[in-house]
């Protein structure tokens, strides 16, 4: 067997390597703007999003931005920062509780699931919320879809370097989309819940 022979193995097995262990790159979310609504919902609202649900991590590959990099979406902290900031300004009242049941609120805002994936370079989402009474009753509860634009001309271009912009990018439409719809079913079905 010649050198070149014994160095073309060792470069495979060098790339196989990599390609298998690659690197795991966290895509975190800053806390968006408070969103301003055009009119808030008369009810003083309590979040609650489990610690599980917050803590959600969902990994992600991509050919574009090298199939080697594996890029880890905290998914469960994009909802709750959304949340966070996307709920205060539609109620009269709205605080965040650690304990459902705690506190003094008219409506409970739970987070019962999350499912979240990127394809083709876009994210897409379904979260689903479950609406109750101070007393525990089920008021409304509903899944929302959402699906974000496609970073692929972005990422294709700009490989790994531009990936997590592209994330987070569409991740934003995403959940922005989520909570404005889920605002717009509270205030069109609140007055039948006999509050």
């Amino acid at each position: 067997m010649s050198c070149f022979s014994k160095l073309s193995q060792v470069t495979l097995i060098g790339l196989a390597l990599v390609f298998i262990t690659g690197c795991a790159r966290p895509v975190e979310f800053k806390q968006p703007d408070t969103y301003q609504h055009s009119s808030e919902i008369p009810l003083r609202a309590a979040f609650y999003m489990d610690d599980n649900l917050k803590n959600m991590i969902v990994s992600s590959r991509a050919a574009s931005s090298g199939i080697a990099n594996r890029w880890d979406i905290q998914a469960g902290d994009a909802v709750h920062k959304y949340a966070t900031s996307y709920l205060p300004n539609a109620f009269t009242g709205f605080r965040e509780i650690s304990v459902p049941g705690q506190g003094d609120y008219d409506v409970l805002i739970k987070v019962t699931d999350i499912g979240f994936n990127m394809g083709g370079q876009a994210a897409h989402s379904d979260v689903s919320f479950v609406v109750e009474s101070p007393g525990g009753a089920k008021l409304f509860s509903n899944k929302y879809h959402a699906d974000g634009p496609s970073g692929y001309g972005r990422v294709f271009m700009g490989g790994a370097f531009a990936q997590k912009s592209a994330i987070r990018q569409s991740t934003h439409v995403v959940m922005e989309t989520i909570f404005k719809n889920l605002v717009d079913d509270i205030n069109s079905n609140y007055n039948s819940w006999g509050l």
